[in-house]
């Protein structure tokens, strides 16, 4: 029987993670329509083991080095022969509703290239689940206000909440880009577009790649009558110039560039 769902999860040390997550997923696992890979990031913990002794009917693919987001859900794709393509993270926890609801979505409108859900944090609170492309002052005020909120300040509130849309609502709504916490993408509109640009190792491109959609003609959809669970680590408790936000920070950098060159080149 064809695949027609391959679901796409990549981590590097996130077992504890990933317990959850796979966990959620078990009513796909013997799915025959549905596979489920895993992309290792080169994890030094208990990680691949873990996953082979506890969930052997999720494939594994084992990167030697850490390849960032971008590359290692490409090596998924390569690895793939669906109708559609599920990104999902490794801090994520699906359920029935949710995902039998994108798919079905999916499946009624072929102008679509990718769609997604509300996110619920473990405080129970809607995230940034979808948002505007993103502007360099955009950015720099957002980051200064994640910065602030370290310090108890809420610094460039109306600004920031200016890069979002409205998460709530009864019907799906067209948006510039969801991010890549949770992303079901139509196979065909990938292999027209391209796969993500792994010159950004972490940042932006889940904005590229939606951006990139719509150039191709093809919509992005965010259906908030739906959600999931998403435990990411707020900006507020993580490190200050850590790795990953020196890696964000270039991401963006590249970004914007090639955002000015092809708007010089016409395209």
């Amino acid at each position: 029987m064809k695949i027609k769902v391959t679901i796409i999860v990549i981590g590097h040390n996130s077992w504890h993670y990933l317990q959850k997550n796979f966990a959620s997923l078990e009513f796909l696992q013997r799915d025959p329509e549905v596979e489920i890979l895993y992309v290792d990031n080169a994890s030094t913990d208990e990680t691949r083991a873990a996953i082979t002794h506890s969930y052997p009917n999720i494939k594994m693919i084992s990167c030697g080095v850490n390849r960032g987001v971008a590359s290692a859900r490409n090596i998924g794709m390569v690895n793939s022969a669906s109708d559609y393509i599920m990104f999902l993270d490794s801090d994520t926890e699906m359920n029935k509703e949710a995902f039998y609801t994108m798919v079905n979505y999916m499946d009624e409108h072929e102008d679509v290239g990718i769609c997604s859900c509300k996110l619920i944090g473990q405080d129970g609170l809607p995230q940034a689940s979808c948002k505007h492309y993103p502007t360099r002052l955009g950015v720099i005020k957002s980051g200064l206000h994640n910065i602030g909120l370290k310090f108890g300040l809420n610094l460039f509130e109306k600004s920031y909440m200016k890069t979002l849309y409205n998460v709530s609502g009864t019907e799906p709504m067209q948006v510039d880009f969801v991010i890549g916490a949770c992303q079901l993408i139509r196979k065909k509109a990938q292999v027209k577009v391209g796969f993500l640009d792994e010159r950004i190792f972490y940042g932006p491109e889940d904005a590229d790649f939606c951006r990139r959609l719509s150039k191709c003609g093809y919509k992005t959809m965010y259906l908030p009558y739906i959600s999931i669970s998403h435990d990411y680590q707020r900006p507020i408790t993580q490190k200050f110039m850590s790795r990953q936000t020196l890696s964000q920070i270039m991401g963006y950098s590249y970004y914007f560039r090639k955002v000015v060159k092809e708007k010089m080149k016409g395209e």
